[in-house]
């Protein structure tokens, strides 16, 4: 899962944000540096991406898409599921996704001191672009995976991965609405294990 589902992930708790959006800066036990609160929304998204790459039907997908995508398939579902979850948001939020994302930004931005350098870069950026809104639009999309495609040193195909969700969009968005309730289970148990 990428950004915007680790954050609705994160249940409005706003260490759990912070832990959720770090997570990938923050390698190995160096998680043991931050607050036991921050350290929980990092061993989250450790978790979420865990059950996510372990899933039949995420298994599923990038099996539509491998031919197009390679060894990048993982990385671009990612992003192909963040973008189902922006276009099928009623379903799982009460909250409006603008409104959602606004918050994130203010909740990340008032912690910004406390983020590795590479998540302070990556947020302004992120803010400045709306990404998490974006994913909802295929333009946003093609935005998105055009720069992932420029920022990763090995030859790829992200820049064209948009014509394969455009092309396999029913599929993919029957595999993850199948999926994500699931994952939210999965959330909800964790936490629960947790308080």
């Amino acid at each position: 899962m990428n950004y915007l589902a680790h954050f609705h992930l994160s249940n409005n708790d706003e260490n759990l944000i912070i832990g959720n959006y770090i997570a990938d800066d923050v390698k190995g036990k160096a998680y043991l540096n931050y607050s036991s609160e921050i350290q929980q929304g990092i061993l989250l998204h450790r978790k979420i991406d865990d059950f996510t790459d372990n899933h039949s039907l995420v298994d599923n997908s990038k099996g539509l898409i491998r031919q197009h995508q390679k060894k990048f398939t993982p990385v671009v579902m990612d992003i192909f599921y963040d973008y189902f979850l922006a276009n099928n948001w009623s379903s799982y939020s009460d909250k409006e996704l603008l409104s959602f994302t606004a918050q994130i930004y203010k909740v990340l931005f008032k912690n910004i001191t406390s983020l590795p350098d590479q998540s302070q870069i990556r947020l302004s950026f992120m803010a400045k672009s709306n990404w998490l809104f974006n994913y909802k639009n295929m333009s946003g999309m093609e935005k998105s995976l055009t720069g992932m495609s420029k920022r990763t040193k090995y030859d790829n195909n992200m820049k064209n991965a948009h014509l394969i969700l455009k092309e396999k969009e029913h599929e993919l968005n029957v595999d993850f609405n199948a999926f994500y309730p699931d994952l939210i289970d999965c959330v909800n148990n964790e936490l629960k294990n947790k308080s």
